[in-house]
């Protein structure tokens, strides 16, 4: 191509101006619609029922649970699950979560299925599973229970997973002779989707919120005069919605997330 023959073109500081103002209007315009979409989506979920969806664990994971028996977190597709970490040393280290576990049980009828439980016991071997077999075996009667070893020392970095896939907030490991590890529980739907409280991105912290309660009662004391927010959430509330997340999944089988 001949270049020699081009002229520079003619720039209309005018058009040029009225083009920048153009883009500028097109980009508010667009933020303000991004706004409104996220608004309008607040509003319609922080009214709904469903539990929130968080995550879908499409990864395979081999589990050796305590009767010897390798198994994969797949298999607990078409099941409602309720998952937590526990030790053989100490079982769950926050009493609340373990009986917001009870109230959730004992808050559906006889002859009605229960939800499975996963429990990963951080000092559980997969050469010598038996030994997790008393963890939680309260339980057994109620439903199935899988306790799968989660030592460090496991063919699979099943402690990586429950950081990464099963969304545990911090990676459990022993730290100066302590268990250090998040109490929550990880609700799973029958699609392996990980939900949450409804209308809300916060999980089943039942550990976090009877520290907040605490909190708030030594404050009471300390002051009683002095007039404090309430709380956002209570152990109370947050075990019914519990409840109430796990009836809905059971009547919305192949329901995948908010609309």
């Amino acid at each position: 191509m001949d270049v020699s023959q081009l002229e520079p073109a003619d720039r209309d500081p005018r058009k040029l101006r009225n083009t920048a103002l153009l883009l500028v209007a097109a980009m508010i315009v667009g933020a303000f619609s991004i706004l409104w979409a996220y608004d309008a989506f607040g509003e319609r979920t922080s009214k709904s029922d469903r539990p929130a969806l968080e995550y879908k664990i499409n990864d395979d994971c081999r589990l050796v649970t305590s009767d010897g028996e390798e198994r994969d977190i797949q298999d607990l597709k078409g099941k409602v699950t309720l998952s937590l970490i526990a030790t053989i040393e100490e079982g769950v280290a926050s009493e609340t979560t373990v009986e917001a576990l009870r109230a959730a049980m004992a808050a559906i009828p006889e002859g009605v299925e229960k939800p499975h439980l996963l429990v990963f016991v951080l000092d559980g071997s997969e050469e010598a599973p038996e030994g997790m077999a008393e963890v939680l075996k309260e339980f057994d009667a109620e439903t199935t229970v899988w306790r799968v070893a989660a030592n460090e020392d496991g063919k699979v970095s099943v402690r990586a997973f429950l950081k990464n896939r099963m969304r545990f907030g911090t990676y459990p490991e022993k730290r100066d002779g302590e268990w250090v590890y998040d109490t929550k529980i990880v609700l799973l739907d029958h699609h392996l989707q990980i939900r949450g409280i409804p209308g809300s991105n916060e999980g089943w912290a039942f550990g976090l919120v009877a520290g907040m309660e605490e909190k708030f009662a030594a404050a009471k004391i300390s002051d009683p005069d002095k007039e404090l927010m309430p709380l956002p959430m209570t152990t109370e509330r947050l075990t019914q919605f519990l409840i109430d997340s796990i009836t809905y999944l059971y009547e919305n089988p192949e329901e995948k997330g908010q609309k």
